[in-house]
Formats: structure tokens, sequence, C-alpha cells
């Protein structure tokens, strides 16, 4: 439907941040379809690499893939969450922000073949370029976000003239390539920080919980698509009925690590700065290992098919480990950004001890059946604190 005439470009202004119904854009979900397809390029990218056997640096090329998509989706939320306001301008610029995560996407293959993130460095001109011109606005509109909008704006001109540093002067990963991406992300991750210090911008707190579990279920389909491929290769020539059970045990965890998420309804309960950095910058690590779950999966996938040939790099153990550890982390993520603040310290500690015990599960037999039923029963135990903290206060009042 097209837009009156008034919101081809209206002031860009904050939104209230208190909005009742407040919830994602269909502008956003288009975003969120284009992280979709980053998200299942990195997940396969580590795939490939630890069935090479190259376990190191497929898991560091993975982080730095999987920061390079989150860290764009991460900041237009933020942003969006306070000053959307759907007019043409603001389409036209967010669709353009969407063109430098295509190309982001499609450096991810150049990053597990150790080359040059061209595309990835062009398509964050283009990611600048668009915030760039959303800030600029913002400025003139809202002159008690003037010092903040301009640090944003040249924050970003130089962060950006750094990673020109990075990819065009420097060997590509060479020593001196990791400790500049290194302090890149420092950059990247200190600058809303040092910007919100001036005035933080408002933002819809249930909005942006939303657009969090929109992401995570997102990540979350990686596994289900885990369960797909092994089911295709169970029935593709002979009936396998290892990979059947992988399939299904694949279900099973997407499933829990679903419940386990939104087992609270308030993720985020505070707008305290800090308590927000933690929850924002924390779910790094549940959305990175819930897509490296889905890969550890596809490699147990791999190795139980036929199509699995003698000389790769691909043992049961390390098919076990990939699937073990980002398990554990995605635990360990949940703890970080919401149950250590919601749970007093020995339920909050039983959550840690069970990420431990899903970790060693690796080394039992017939996996990923451990790792299933210590799952479950993390959740298990989760939900019956709920439930006896909802009925505390019930009792209460």
């Amino acid at each position: 439907m097209p837009l009156p005439k008034k919101n081809y470009f209206s002031a860009l202004v904050a939104r209230d941040p208190h909005e009742p119904h407040r919830a994602a854009t269909q502008l956003e979900l288009l975003f969120d379809l284009v992280v979709v397809i980053a998200i299942a390029t990195s997940a396969h990218g580590l795939t490939h690499e630890l069935s090479e056997g190259h376990f190191m640096m497929g898991i560091i090329k993975f982080l730095l893939a999987f920061f390079i998509l989150w860290w764009p989706w991460n900041l237009f939320t933020w942003f969006a969450s306070g000053f959307d306001n759907d007019d043409a301008a603001y389409r036209i610029n967010v669709m353009v922000m969407m063109i430098g995560i295509m190309l982001v996407a499609a450096s991810i293959p150049t990053i597990f073949q150790g080359g040059a993130i061209i595309y990835g460095f062009i398509g964050y001109l283009f990611l600048r370029s668009a915030a760039a011109v959303l800030w600029l606005r913002i400025k003139d509109k809202s002159p008690q976000l003037k010092v903040t909008a301009r640090r944003n704006v040249i924050g970003q001109i130089i962060i950006q003239s750094f990673w020109a540093y990075i990819i065009f002067m420097t060997e590509p990963w060479s020593m001196i390539f990791f400790v500049s991406v290194a302090i890149a992300i420092a950059a990247e991750l200190f600058l809303p920080w040092y910007a919100g210090q001036a005035k933080n911008t408002p933002w819809h707190r249930h909005h942006v919980i939303e657009r969090f579990g929109l992401l995570n279920i997102i990540v979350l389909g990686e596994i289900l698509l885990s369960s797909v491929h092994a089911i295709e290769l169970s029935t593709s020539s002979s009936f396998n009925r290892s990979l059947m059970i992988l399939a299904i045990s694949s279900a099973v965890i997407s499933f829990t690590m679903w419940w386990l998420y939104f087992c609270e309804e308030e993720h985020l309960e505070s707008i305290e700065n800090k308590r927000t950095f933690v929850w924002a910058y924390g779910h790094f690590i549940v959305f990175a290992s819930g897509a490296a779950t889905g890969a550890g999966l596809s490699l147990m996938a791999e190795l139980m098919s036929s199509t699995h040939h003698e000389g790769q790099h691909l043992s049961p153990e390390t098919a076990a480990w990939a699937i073990t550890v980002p398990l554990a982390l995605y635990v360990v993520g949940l703890w970080l950004v919401r149950d250590r603040y919601q749970l007093n310290d020995l339920h909050s500690s039983c959550l840690l001890f069970f990420a431990v015990l899903i970790c060693l599960s690796a080394l039992l037999p017939y996996q990923p059946i451990p790792s299933v039923v210590l799952l479950v029963t993390c959740l298990s135990f989760r939900l019956g604190i709920a439930n006896s903290s909802e009925a505390k206060l019930k009792s209460q009042e």
C-alpha cells in the first residue's frame, strides 16, 4: 500500500518508549530475512571447517563471520526501537542497509577460504552510510541528541577507516590481522557506550525483547535444518536408523532451546545502562552458540551418512564436542544475560552446573542422546524454578 504524501519524508524524532502494543514491523522482519541467509552461510562454513580438521581456525573464522553479520543487526534493532517513523526515506535507508547485509553474507565464504573480506568491507560502507544519514536526521530534529548523533557518525567513520587499513594493508589471517581485528571489534563495541554517555537514545523495552527473541528463533532454525538434513540422508538410499535418531534428537534440542529461552517473558526487567549492555552484548553468545549447535549436528549427520569418506578429519569425538560445547555455551549465555539477575545464587549456579554436564557429555557414547537428556533435564529444572517463583508471588499477593 502506498504511503501518504506526508509520510514520504517526515521528522525523525524519538518514539514513545512506553508505547502500548509495540511490535516488530514488516520492514524489520524483512531485514531479518536477509540476516537468515548470512547465518546459514556462516553455520555451513563452520561445518565444513570442522569436517576438514581446521578446528581452531574454523571457530575463529566462524566467530568473526557471525560478529560481522550480528553487529549491524544489533545496531539497527536498537535504533529502530527508538526512531522508526516508517516514512519512505527511512524505508529506503533500511533497504540500503539490507544491501549491505547481503554483501556481508557474500563475503562469508571468503572468510572461511582465508581471503580478504572485500565484499564485507563494501557492505559495511553501505551500512554505515545509511546509518549516518539516519543519525544526521535525528541531530537536526532532536537537539538533545546532537552530541550522541555526532559521536556515532564520527566514530563509525573512524572505525570504517581502520577496517580499510585491515582489509587493504594487512596480510589476511596474519598475526597483525588478528590483532587489528580484535582492536576494531573492541572499538565497535565501545562506540555505542561512548556515544550514549552524552545522552542515551530512547528505546522500547518490550519491542527490543521481541526483536531479540525473533532472532533467536531464526538461529534455532539452523538446528531444525540439520534435523531435516539428517532425515534426507537417512531416507536417500537405505534407511539409516542412527540418522533418524539424530534427526529426532536435533528437533528435540531445538524445541528445548526455544523453551529454555522463552520460559521467562521478562528477559530484560531493567533499563539500567550496564544491565542493558550486558544483555545486548551477551546475546552474541546465545545466538552464536545456537548457530554453532546446528553446525555440530550437521557435522554428526555427515559422519553418520554413507557419503562420509575416509581421509576426512572427522571423528565421532569431534562431532560430539561440536554439539555439546555450543549447547553448554547456550545455557551459559542465558545465565549471563538473564538468569543470574533473576535467580538466586544457588539456582543460577545449578544452571552453570548443567552447562558443565552438557559439555562433558561428549565423553559418553550414543551421542547426541546424553546431551539431549541433560538439556531436557535442565529445562525441567528451570521451569520448576519459574513455577515455584510464580506460586510464591501469588501467595504473597
